[in-house]
């Protein structure tokens, strides 16, 4: 009897022992998990170009062409004397080739485009009022009803009506500042532009055309500075800058 009990204890303590040995042995395994990531990236495209050619005036024009500028010094209808030479305007002269620029590209940023003619720009013109009428040997003067501005531009642009009037016009038209999304194209939305000018030989105006011929050559004294401008310039900027 006493054998047997000894036999069920040591039965049990081999059970138990089992049982602690497969409970040890679970510890030795593990929960086990991975993961990665990767992720890589480029400098945005800007890629905006801006380009300009050509110019608006000149020295000396070509009779041939209808009077638009040359570097030729044969067969030209108006001349510039001075040394070094400036560039001149008449009456009759032109440039249809004129002035252009374009701005195109399509930049994966936010972009600000600004067009801007500066301030400082001037305009060729003669205030209204009364003035002498150089046109005639006779000590007379004429009235000029509304500001003369002899010279016209012409603005173009691709698939727009084209603007023309004196620079103040050509201002109000070109003037731009404007933001475009990551993405557009900017050649759709802008594109080419040309500028282009010409001052009618034949407008009626024969009296303040000539008054303004004489004031530049100094034939004519009294006359208010105010009242006149003998000189035209044109001052364009374009720029393409990234926004926030």
């Amino acid at each position: 009897m006493k054998k047997n009990n000894s036999m069920r204890a040591a039965g049990g303590l081999m059970i138990a022992t089992m049982l602690t040995t497969s409970i040890v042995s679970g510890t030795y395994a593990k929960y086990v998990t991975s993961g990665s990531a990767k992720d890589t990236a480029r400098v945005a495209k800007f890629g905006v170009e801006v380009k300009a050619e050509g110019s608006l005036f000149g020295k000396n024009y070509l009779d041939a062409t209808d009077n638009t500028p040359t570097d030729a010094d044969t067969g030209i209808s108006v001349k510039s004397l001075s040394n070094p030479a400036d560039n001149v305007v008449a009456p009759g002269t032109k440039n249809d080739e004129g002035l252009s620029f374009s701005i195109t590209g399509t930049p994966e940023v936010d972009v600000n485009v600004k067009i801007e003619v500066a301030d400082t720009s001037a305009d060729i013109f003669l205030k209204e009022g009364t003035y002498p009428d150089m046109t005639t040997s006779a000590d007379d003067d004429f009235e000029l009803d509304a500001d003369y501005y002899p010279i016209i531009y012409t603005l173009t642009q691709e698939g727009k009506t084209p603007v023309k009037g004196n620079l103040q016009a050509i201002k109000e038209a070109l003037n731009k500042n404007q933001n475009y999304e990551a993405g557009a194209n900017l050649a759709d939305s802008l594109g080419n532009f040309t500028l282009t000018w010409e001052w009618a030989f034949e407008q009626d105006q024969d009296q303040a055309d000539t008054l303004l011929g004489d004031l530049a050559a100094g034939t004519v004294t009294g006359i208010d500075t105010a009242n006149y401008n003998l000189n035209t310039n044109i001052e364009l900027t374009v720029s393409v800058t990234q926004v926030d």
